[in-house]
């Protein structure tokens, strides 16, 4: 099993580099009657054996569901050895504090555990005041029911807010980024993050797979380069970067494998650089969740 390198969170607490995602597990938003729960239980499981000990998920991944699959397939491993991440879903379940906090303990009860690593609420919601959610997941901190809090979806304005109503508490922003996808970097949020040492994790790190396809002659060329593949360059420019962590969906063994060996090498810096400026696609803004313009502070 690999040791996947770590960062320190402000809170003092840790949090691995590279993480597993868990979208589809159990379905979509809704629970999946014919879902393989037990190749899904097996690939988690995979995950973890080879060094994935992070793993992310959120209160409406099929209707719960993905939360009591994961439940399942931790249940040899040792609690402390994991870092579990959940998120409550801004439009549905988190529509004022209490129900941030009762998700959150619903949450708790399907996963079968006592606390979170990290707790998220996941994006913005215009008409609920940010406020109110700060306070809701500085309850769940207080009283012990998750190590750590964060944000998901949260551009410049409202991730200050968030912040500053939660008194710096705020260790993490997940944000959509890859080397499509620079919209944390064109509008500052990473310096933002750098500079009030919250973590930037980057979901979609292969733009659905697109990165990981042949086609596109800048990344042929550095995968054939450091005899990687194209997937692999993609991860290793964002892990390269100050401050950003990753997440990826991976449930197949050759997968996991290709993922973790990111660690093991280095590229030039003239490299990371050619990728910053002359990869031949780059959007300024998501294509998966649009910013929200205006919202209750």
């Amino acid at each position: 099993m690999k040791m996947i390198p770590e960062v320190k969170l402000k809170s003092g607490n840790k949090i691995p580099k590279l993480g597993l995602g868990t979208w589809l597990i159990g379905g979509t938003r809704e629970r999946d009657p014919n879902n393989d729960d037990e190749s899904q239980i097996k690939g988690i499981r995979c995950a973890i054996d080879h060094g994935i000990k992070f793993i992310r998920t959120a209160q409406n991944y099929a209707e719960g569901y993905c939360e009591e699959i994961i439940a399942r397939a931790i249940e040899p491993y040792e609690r402390e050895d994991l870092f579990i991440t959940s998120c409550v879903n801004e439009h549905s379940a988190a529509t004022s504090k209490t129900l941030l906090i009762q998700n959150a303990l619903e949450s708790l009860k399907r996963l079968k555990m006592d606390y979170f690593n990290l707790y998220l609420i996941g994006g913005v919601n215009k008409n609920v005041s940010i406020r109110d959610i700060a306070e809701g997941l500085m309850y769940l901190l207080e009283k012990g029911y998750t190590k750590d809090i964060g944000v998901s979806n949260y551009r410049l304005k409202e991730l200050n807010l968030m912040d500053k109503y939660t008194h710096g508490k705020i260790v993490y922003d997940e944000l959509h980024y890859n080397l499509v996808i620079r919209e944390p970097e064109v509008f500052d949020i990473l310096s933002y993050c750098r500079k009030s040492k919250i973590i930037l994790c980057a979901y979609r790190p292969l733009q659905l797979g697109q990165l990981a396809k042949s086609g596109i002659k800048l990344l042929e060329q550095m995968a054939k380069k450091y005899i990687k593949t194209e997937a692999q360059i993609a991860l290793k420019w964002l892990i390269s970067k100050k401050g950003v962590i990753t997440i990826t969906k991976a449930l197949n063994p050759k997968h996991i494998k290709e993922d973790i060996d990111i660690f093991d090498w280095n590229m030039e810096k003239s490299d990371l650089k050619k990728l910053d400026k002359d990869f031949p696609i780059q959007l300024r803004l998501s294509d998966c969740t649009p910013p929200v313009r205006y919202f209750k502070e």
